[in-house]
C-alpha cells in the first residue's frame, strides 16, 4: 500500500475531524435507507403499471442486494489496497447514474439492471465507509460515532417516506410518482459525491503502508481470523432477515386493506421508529457493549417476527411492525459497528465486504419470496420460522463474539492475534 511521501501519518491524524467523517460516511448510509424506502413504496405502483408477477416484484425489490454482494467484495479489496478515501470517492457514481436512469425505464428488465447497479454502489460504500470511520474515531466514543453514522440510514428512509407522502397528498399522478421517487435518489447522491472531496484518508491505513508492515494476507481471513469473520457474518446475516420489514412492509399493509395513502402513513410511522432504533443503538453501543447489544437486538428482532405473525390481520399488526422496525435498526447498528472493529487494518475492508455480502444474500433470500407468500397467504407461518432464525443468530453471535467496546483498535488486533495463535490453523 502506498501513500504520499511528503505527508506524515501523524500530521494527517491531527487533521482528521471524526465528526466530519461521521457525516460524510453517514451520507452513504442515508442513500441506502433512502433507496430502500423508494423501492418499497414504488413497488405497489410498479406492480400496477408494469403488471408485475409476485416473483418479479420480489426480484425487483431485492435486486439491490445482488449488486451489493459484488460491490462489497470489489470495493472492500480496493479500499484495502488503494485507500478508504479513494474507494469512497468512486463508489457512489454507480448509485447516481443508475438512480437517474431509473426515472426513464420502460420495462421491468431495464429497472432490474439499474437496481443491481444501485446495489453495487451501496455495497461498495458499506465496505469502505465504516472502516475509515472506525480508524479515525477515539476509542471512548467509537461506538457512538459509528452508531450515529448508521442512524443516517433509517433517516434516509424517513425522508423518502415524507417525500412520497407529500407528493401523493399534493395530487401527483401515480404514473409519474414512481418515476420521481426512483429518479430523485440521484439528487442526494450528487450532493454526497461533491461533499466527499473533503474526506481525509485513514491515518492507520497510511501508517501500515508507509512503514511497509503488510504482514497479513487475505488467506489469513480463513486461517487466523475465521472466528471473527464468523462473528461479524452471523451478526450481519441475523440483521439480514429484515428485508420483510424494510422493503415489503408496504405490500404487507396493502394486502390486508387500506389505500395507498394509508399505507404511506403507516410507513412514515414505521421509519420514525426505525430511526429511533438506530439512535438508541448509537447511545447504548459504548455503554452496554457490542456483544450484549447484538444479542439483545437479535432476540428482540426474533420476537418481533413472532409478534407480526401473531398479529397478522389484526389491529395489533402496526404495533408489531413498529417494534420490528425498531429492532431491525438496533441490530443493524450493532452489526455495522462490530464488522469494522475485529479485523486488522490490512484486511479490514475486504472482511467487512465479505460479511456485508452475506447480509445482502440473506436480505435477498428472506425477502424475495415475500410477495409470493403474501399471495399464497403463508406469511404468518413464514415469519414464525424467520423469527427462530433471528434468535439463533443472536445466540451464535454471543458464543462467537469478542467485546471491543472502548478498546483501542490496536489492542483489539492484539487480542484477536492471541486468540488466533492459541488455536490450530
Amino acid at each position: 500500500m502506498g501513500s504520499s511521501a511528503s505527508t506524515s501519518p501523524a500530521s494527517i491524524g491531527r487533521a482528521v475531524a471524526p465528526s466530519l467523517v461521521v457525516v460524510l460516511v453517514g451520507l452513504g448510509t442515508f442513500l441506502d435507507g433512502y433507496d430502500l424506502l423508494n423501492i418499497s413504496v414504488a413497488l405497489p405502483l410498479l406492480s400496477r403499471f408494469m403488471h408485475l408477477s409476485p416473483a418479479l416484484s420480489g426480484l425487483l425489490g431485492t435486486a439491490t442486494y445482488l449488486g451489493g454482494i459484488a460491490g462489497g467484495l470489489a470495493f472492500g479489496l480496493l479500499s484495502d489496497l488503494r485507500g478508504r478515501r479513494n474507494a469512497l470517492l468512486a463508489d457512489l457514481a454507480f448509485f447516481l447514474v443508475a438512480s437517474l436512469l431509473s426515472a426513464f425505464v420502460e420495462s421491468p428488465l431495464q429497472l432490474l439492471v439499474l437496481r443491481v447497479l444501485i446495489g453495487f454502489g451501496i455495497g461498495a460504500d458499506i465496505a469502505s465507509g465504516p472502516a475509515l470511520l472506525s480508524e479515525v474515531s477515539p476509542s471512548s466514543s467509537r461506538g457512538l460515532l459509528m452508531g450515529l453514522s448508521l442512524v443516517m440510514m433509517p433517516l434516509g428512509g424517513l425522508v423518502s417516506a415524507a417525500l412520497a407522502y407529500g407528493m401523493w397528498a399534493s395530487g401527483v399522478a401515480p404514473a409519474i410518482l414512481w418515476r420521481i421517487l426512483l429518479g430523485a435518489g440521484a439528487v442526494p447522491a450528487a450532493i454526497v459525491i461533491a461533499l466527499r472531496s473533503r474526506l481525509p484518508e485513514s491515518p492507520m491505513w497510511i501508517e501500515r503502508g508507509t512503514r511497509g508492515r503488510r504482514t497479513r494476507t487475505y488467506g489469513d481471513l480463513a486461517r487466523r481470523y475465521w472466528r471473527m469473520l464468523a462473528y461479524s457474518s452471523v451478526a450481519w446475516v441475523g440483521a439480514g432477515t429484515t428485508s420483510i420489514f424494510t422493503i415489503f412492509t408496504p405490500m404487507v399493509v396493502s394486502s390486508i386493506g387500506g389505500g395507498y395513502q394509508t399505507m404511506l402513513r403507516v410507513v412514515l410511522i414505521l421509519w420514525t421508529l426505525a430511526t429511533l432504533g438506530g439512535l438508541v443503538g448509537a447511545l447504548l453501543m459504548d455503554r452496554v457493549g457490542r456483544r450484549p447489544l447484538l444479542v439483545g437486538a437479535l432476540a428482540a428482532l426474533g420476537a418481533s417476527f413472532w409478534a407480526v405473525a401473531a398479529g397478522y390481520r389484526t389491529p395489533l399488526l402496526e404495533v408489531a411492525l413498529a417494534a420490528g422496525m425498531f429492532a431491525t435498526f438496533l441490530s443493524v447498528s450493532g452489526a455495522y459497528t462490530v464488522q469494522t472493529e475485529v479485523f486488522p487494518v490490512e484486511v479490514k475492508s475486504l472482511a467487512d465486504g465479505m460479511a456485508f455480502s452475506l447480509n445482502r444474500i440473506a436480505n435477498f433470500a428472506f425477502g424475495a419470496v415475500a410477495p409470493a407468500l403474501l399471495v399464497a397467504d403463508l406469511m404468518p407461518q413464514y415469519l414464525t420460522w424467520v423469527g427462530a432464525f433471528a434468535l439463533a443468530s443472536g445466540v451464535a453471535a454471543g458464543a462467537l463474539g469478542l467485546e471491543s467496546s472502548r478498546s483501542d483498535l490496536r489492542r483489539v488486533e492484539e487480542i484477536v492475534e492471541r486468540r488466533a495463535r492459541a488455536r490450530p490453523a
